[in-house]
């Protein structure tokens, strides 16, 4: 097996982890595909260098998430509320819709930082996945979850969310 179909088998069983960071970062079906395609392309470009020393699923997540931020600042889409098509992830059916929407209306004022951390957050990563996919220390992700819980509360209770 060559290494464009080791990819591609990789990219087929882990696709959900972009979709789901496309869904998190950006508003309308187009933009999210556009992200979609950026970070596929940017994980091909980087495959090559992608030695295993973690999960291919970490790796994924960092390129993702990083495409994403990048987007972000170099202010290519600014950010909006998000409208959520809930029909595209499965993983969504069993939460109730009015519960992820408030939620994930709330999550769209925090920054992309503590953006990336809620989504993984949501994915029941460990902190040390967290960790190794943002480059921050296992403590200093239970403190920035902490800190996001609370900003996370205090929005939706400000907005009436």
């Amino acid at each position: 097996m060559d290494i464009e179909e080791k990819f591609l088998l990789k990219i087929e069983r882990h696709q959900g982890i972009i979709r789901k960071v496309c869904m998190m970062y950006e508003q309308s079906k187009e933009d999210r595909e556009d992200l979609f395609q950026e970070t596929l392309y940017n994980a091909w470009k980087s495959y090559p260098k992608f030695r295993g020393d973690s999960e291919f699923s970490t790796w994924l997540y960092k390129v993702a998430l990083n495409t994403a931020m990048y987007n972000k600042r170099k202010g290519k889409r600014q950010p909006k509320i998000l409208s959520l098509d809930f029909a595209e992830d499965s993983s969504f059916e069993s939460k109730s819709k009015d519960q992820f929407q408030q939620l994930y209306m709330a999550i769209q004022y925090l920054n992309e930082v503590e953006k990336s951390i809620v989504l993984l957050v949501l994915e029941d990563l460990s902190y040390r996945q967290i960790g190794e996919i943002t480059g921050f220390t296992e403590n200093n992700i239970g403190v920035r979850v902490s800190r996001i819980k609370q900003k996370l509360n205090k929005l939706m209770s400000r907005h009436g969310f």
